[in-house]
Formats: C-alpha cells, sequence, structure tokens
C-alpha cells in the first residue's frame, strides 16, 4: 500500500514540473507586452511600433514630419536671401535665435519669405518660439499670390492663445485648404514694448 502512495507522489511532481516550465514563455509575453498571451499578434506589432517611434519636436526641424515646416533663427541669413522681414517693429537675427523689438504700439508684424513650402497650406496650427509672457494677441494671415490681398487664416488672444513647452500655440481657422498659400503675414500684440526672443516659427 506504502508503495503506490509513493508512485502516485512522483507522478505528480514529475506533472508539476512540467506545468512550471509550460508556463514560463506565457508569463514573459503578458508582462513584456502587457496584452493576454493569446491576444491577435497585429495589436502586439502595433503596440511596439507605437513605444520605438521617435520624438520630434519643433526645436530639431531635421527630425519634423513632411507636413511640417519649420524657420528657425539660430543664425543670420546671408545677405540678399529672401528672409523673415519686419514690416512693423524690429527683428534683429542674433546667434541661436532673433530679437523682436515691438512699436510704440506694442506690436510686431512679420513677413515671410515669399514662396512657403506646400505643407503650409494644409497645416491646423502654427506654433511661436516666443519667450517671455505678457503676449495678448497672434493674427495670422496668408494671401495667394505678390498681388493678392491678405486672408486672416488664424487668430488667437486670452484663452484661445495657447502657451505650451514649443511656443505659443495658434489654431487654423476651419475652412478650405484648397486655395495656394505665396505668403505668411504674422501680427505679434505684446503687453509691452519689452525685447522678445523668438526661436523659431512652425507650421504644422
Amino acid at each position: 500500500m506504502n508503495c503506490h502512495i509513493t508512485r502516485f507522489q512522483s507522478a505528480s511532481r514529475v506533472v508539476s514540473r512540467w506545468l512550471v516550465i509550460i508556463a514560463a514563455p506565457v508569463s514573459s509575453v503578458v508582462s513584456a507586452t502587457g496584452l493576454p498571451w493569446d491576444a491577435p499578434r497585429g495589436d502586439i506589432l502595433a503596440q511596439s511600433a507605437t513605444i520605438s517611434a521617435p520624438p520630434t519636436g519643433a526645436s530639431a526641424p531635421a527630425a519634423l514630419p513632411s507636413s511640417t515646416a519649420a524657420w528657425t533663427f539660430s543664425v543670420p541669413p546671408p545677405a540678399g536671401d529672401a528672409t523673415w522681414v519686419a514690416e512693423r517693429g524690429r527683428l534683429t537675427f542674433g546667434a541661436g535665435s532673433a530679437q523682436l523689438q515691438p512699436d510704440a504700439n506694442r506690436r510686431v508684424v512679420l513677413l515671410s519669405p515669399p514662396g512657403v513650402p506646400e505643407s503650409v497650406r494644409v497645416a491646423e496650427e502654427f506654433v511661436l518660439g516666443l519667450s517671455g509672457t505678457g503676449l495678448r494677441r497672434v493674427r495670422i494671415q496668408a494671401r495667394r499670390d505678390a498681388r493678392g490681398g491678405w486672408i486672416t487664416i488664424g487668430d488667437a488672444s486670452g484663452g484661445t492663445l495657447r502657451a505650451t513647452a514649443e511656443g505659443y500655440v495658434v489654431k487654423r481657422k476651419p475652412g478650405a485648404r484648397s486655395a495656394p498659400i505665396e505668403r505668411l503675414r504674422i501680427e505679434i500684440d505684446f503687453g509691452t514694448t519689452n525685447p522678445r526672443t523668438l526661436q523659431n516659427i512652425v507650421a504644422r
């Protein structure tokens, strides 16, 4: 009688060991992906692709997606090159950034170089990499050619002028995106006449 009990206990230990060996890979799949072991493989691959996607930011134009246009002011442009200019106030290029000097009405108006990238036409928002606080309003206008009038495509003030780590974000007005854009005009109203630093302008 004791012999049968001993054989039964030995068989139970063997079965238990096999169960531990089989269960171990299942546990590693769950902890690695956060999904059940029998989840569809497409879900696991999609989650892995999202995690491994490289980060992008306005401060690194080379890494921006193709649908984004970015202008930086890190170095003065060569003489004679088309670049951003100030219609009102002053825009002074420096080492690493540009300086904006508002006029007596606390305003700076910037004009982009002509022939902006095609991606600007379908951009949903604009980001101004401005330093400091006291920004009151930003109005973004566009024209389709050199003889056309300016049309407002973005206007933000107060609560609609969103401040982020990248800069101040202005949402594009609803409407068609079929008309071409030849040039941008950006009006910036400040609370004071203090100079401000401008790192970049992004349309995305």
